[in-house]
């Protein structure tokens, strides 16, 4: 009997989901960390104060400003989540390329710093709206960034750029100092072949400047299945 076959894009997109929740998990519990130890010190504090001795008042104001940033850091961090989620809830949707892209940004910021890149958004000044399967434009764009963090230059800095395009539009890749024809063609595996045309979209390389560009379509029909 031969072994099931598992499906590239469904694999893919597990894979993605996983490694993003593993890291927005991370950054959860590194919030509550603070938070758990920032609750220990106000425990002090209130045993201090029963004891009738002095309270530093400044330095519990400052302690309250920390826990509320630590609060609407945590916030962020569930409303990113929330959003990749529920990308899944339409296979083909409407979006606004910029604010995904702002998105994806955020989700993979654990990952970047951790491997001591910058990464940096340029969008536009007007929504850029394409359809298209949300979720695997978010897999598409991870992949593509995590690609680009293997042939970067010195500076170890990646820019994600949103161009309007008629119709539809452009995500550019740059920085990418080391990209050669062989890297490229190594990253073209079945499963971003396959995702490239679950998308209806192509990418281009210019080598010379350290470019990829992520061509999408602006068409509201979804692809053949």
């Amino acid at each position: 009997m031969m072994p099931h076959r598992i499906d590239p894009l469904g694999e893919a997109g597990l894979q993605f989901y996983s490694k993003v929740s593993a890291s927005i998990s991370h950054e959860i519990k590194n919030t509550l960390a603070v938070l758990n130890e920032s609750a220990g010190f106000l425990e002090d504090v209130t045993l201090m104060a029963r004891k009738g001795m002095n309270v530093d008042m400044e330095r519990l104001h400052s302690l309250a400003g920390s826990m509320l940033k630590q609060v609407q850091r945590a916030d962020t961090i569930v409303k990113n989540m929330n959003r990749l989620a529920h990308s899944l809830d339409e296979s083909w949707t409407q979006v606004d390329v910029n604010s995904l892209l702002e998105l994806m940004k955020n989700l993979s910021e654990r990952t970047t710093v951790t491997r001591g890149f910058n990464v940096t958004v340029a969008v536009s000044d007007m929504p850029v709206i394409i359809a298209t399967n949300p979720f695997f434009l978010e897999n598409m764009i991870w992949l593509l960034l995590d690609f680009a963090m293997t042939v970067t230059g010195d500076a170890k800095t990646i820019e994600m750029q949103t161009v309007k395009a008629d119709p539809g539009a452009r995500i550019v890749f740059s920085g990418l100092d080391r990209l050669t024809e062989n890297k490229f063609n190594d990253f073209q595996t079945e499963r971003v072949r396959l995702m490239l045309a679950m998308l209806n979209s192509t990418l281009q390389t210019d080598k010379n400047n350290g470019m990829i560009t992520l061509n999408l379509p602006g068409n509201t029909e979804s692809p053949a299945q």
